[in-house]
């Protein structure tokens, strides 16, 4: 009996080696397939980023150094600045583009910070928030260009839900503001002073443009320009009358009386009555 138990058991463990192998002789080729695939991944993997990872430095380098070379030569430093923008696509590029749009309004090209802040804007591959604050500092930039060029540039960002959309209607109040506009801009800034959504130096600001469009509207100069009215409160709506002597006077008493004096001899200066000549004579 105990023979054929131990039979039975050599023969279950030959039939479980032989499913085994059989199993292996199966799907054995496509596991070792498998783990050289997942062993090459993670290779080529590692390998990836330290090849992203020697980019980005090297990125990091040439924008720096592009940054320094702005400050000592700003043509120099817009053209390094303008090379890694055309060979790179990554966040290094989109902040050489910021750099070069910022400094030309620092050296007073408007026109062409203007335009570079555009090309930021319409960059469909920038983020969104990026882009809306190009779109802010192309309009701001643009504020002597008239109200249509300001809103052009702000698009529909001072109508969305954006968290520069109070920052974008203060631009836009400016705009009216100086367009004399002042019905437009009280309404704007009178909205945005209690809007609760708005930071608070922005709220701030928005009560004092009111206060200046509540000026405007009510027939004050705010803009500094001299104008027909204020010209003509200098000078005098009219000159003033004038005598047959040659002097001027305001009032006719006055003038009376000066003459008299001026007839009796009195000096104005010190008041006192000229001598006879007699008494010189003596």
């Amino acid at each position: 009996m105990a023979n054929d138990e131990s039979v039975l058991k050599e023969v279950d463990q030959e039939l479980a080696e032989e499913r085994q192998w059989a199993m292996f002789r199966k799907y054995g080729p496509a596991a070792i397939g498998a783990g050289a695939a997942v062993v090459l991944a993670v290779g080529a993997w590692q390998v990836w980023n330290a090849r992203k990872d020697a980019g980005a430095k090297a990125e990091a380098l040439e924008f720096r150094d592009a940054v320094e070379l702005l400050e000592e030569d700003p043509s120099g430093g817009r053209t390094a600045l303008e090379g890694l923008i055309e060979e790179h696509n990554s966040g290094y590029s989109l902040l050489a583009a910021f750099q070069r749009a910022a400094s030309f309004a620092r050296d007073g090209e408007r026109a062409a910070a203007i335009n570079a802040f555009r090309k930021i804007y319409q960059d469909g591959g920038a983020p969104k928030r990026l882009r809306e604050l190009a779109r802010m500092r192309a309009a701001y930039l643009s504020l002597d260009d008239g109200r249509d060029s300001v809103l052009n540039h702000l698009g529909d960002l001072a109508e969305s839900e954006s968290a520069y959309a109070p920052l974008a209607k203060e631009i836009a109040g400016l705009a009216a503001l100086q367009a004399q506009d002042y019905e437009t801009a009280l309404s704007v800034f009178r909205t945005l002073s209690i809007d609760i959504g708005a930071p608070e130096a922005v709220r701030n600001r928005a009560e004092e443009f009111a206060a200046l469009a509540a000026s405007g509207k009510a027939g004050v100069n705010i803009t500094g320009e001299m104008r027909i009215d204020d010209l003509l409160s200098v000078l005098g709506e009219a000159a003033e009358p004038t005598g047959e002597d040659g002097h001027t006077h305001a009032d006719g008493e006055e003038g009376a009386h000066s003459h008299d004096e001026a007839e009796e001899g009195v000096t104005p200066d010190s008041g006192a009555t000229s001598q006879p000549a007699e008494s010189e004579n003596e």
